[in-house]
């Protein structure tokens, strides 16, 4: 698997990440620890986690697994969020809820420093000074190599850059922005952002939470364990326009001889914003027909095309408020 040089570190990632929300859920820990392999005999070097994963398990099991490799593999995790319910001072990114996330992290992982430490989404009580600041403290530390962010916005990403190259703190070199057939947004501003600032963008949500394997139907209660049991999924995807462009994707995936769920990973893996895809799983048998569907040509210009159109329709007829 082809490995991609992260600018501003020396640090190398495969192409596919593997996330591990998954395990300690609907993932006991053999499973975990065969899905690792499977990922490692892919030619998969970087596994991703958070610190609310499956209440830290998550942590737990991956650090366990990749114990005996420690050095051969690469460890993301996030902050923001918190485990411990009872104290909600150390939720969000605050200077001590975020040194006391990281010191939590790396004792459930098993570990003594972290590869990449992203700040899982926006803390809007926290001036982002303050993270910034403390997220120095932690990198020269040692306790993490380099920092990243995921689900924040394209001025905020500006902002904490600019921040910190006129503090000489860390600067954010990884990103995770959603991004998938049917959840394109990230096009209208902050593809050109992470491109003017040389960030390297790992996508998630490949499929959607699942919708884009086209299982799923909008008159139909959601399956319990999946991600659509959850409300912020079934916020963010389960809704008629989006069932429509699924059905609109299936026909173009059939036209061009596709699975739908080849055609969502092959159109990404097209698709100049995404340096790597985040792929995760909730059964060995699952990633290994994830692979799979991975590997082939990438999908005509024709069939891009009318990938975009459908996109046009999701997106709407409003103009942009910027030239």
């Amino acid at each position: 698997m082809e490995q991609i040089k992260v600018d501003g570190t020396d640090l190398s990632i495969s192409q596919v990440v593997f996330g591990t929300m998954t395990f300690g859920a609907q993932v006991d820990e053999a499973e975990a620890a065969q899905m690792i392999a499977t990922c490692r005999e892919a030619g998969i070097t970087m596994f991703d986690t958070s610190n609310n994963y499956a209440g830290g398990a998550s942590e737990e099991i991956l650090g366990r697994i990749v114990k005996p490799f420690r050095d051969e593999v690469l460890i993301s995790t996030k902050g923001g969020s918190h485990v411990d319910q009872t104290d909600a001072s150390l939720a969000g990114l605050s200077t001590k809820a975020l040194h006391r996330a990281v010191d939590g992290s790396l004792q459930r992982l098993g570990v003594d420093h972290i590869d990449v430490y992203y700040l899982h989404r926006p803390d809007w009580n926290t001036p982002i000074e303050e993270t910034l600041e403390a997220l120095d403290q932690i990198v020269r530390s040692g306790k993490v190599r380099y920092v990243g962010q995921s689900n924040y916005a394209a001025w905020q990403i500006t902002e904490m850059l600019y921040l910190a190259r006129m503090n000489g703190w860390p600067e954010i070199r990884i990103s995770q922005p959603m991004y998938n057939l049917v959840g394109r947004r990230v096009e209208a501003e902050y593809a050109a952002c992470s491109e003017r600032m040389g960030l390297t963008n790992i996508t998630y949500n490949p499929l959607a939470g699942g919708l884009l394997t086209g299982k799923h139907r909008p008159d139909e209660t959601p399956e319990a364990g999946t991600r659509f049991s959850k409300p912020m999924y079934r916020e963010r995807y389960w809704n008629d326009v989006q069932f429509r462009a699924v059905e609109r994707l299936r026909g173009i995936a059939e036209d061009a001889g596709l699975t739908l769920i080849e055609l969502a990973f092959r159109w990404i893996a097209a698709r100049p914003l995404a340096h790597a895809m985040l792929l995760g799983a909730s059964r060995l048998s699952q990633l290994e027909s994830n692979l799979k569907a991975l590997h082939g040509p990438r999908p005509s210009p024709d069939v891009m095309t009318a990938c975009d159109e459908v996109w046009d329709d999701l997106r709407g007829a409003a103009p942009d408020y910027n030239r």
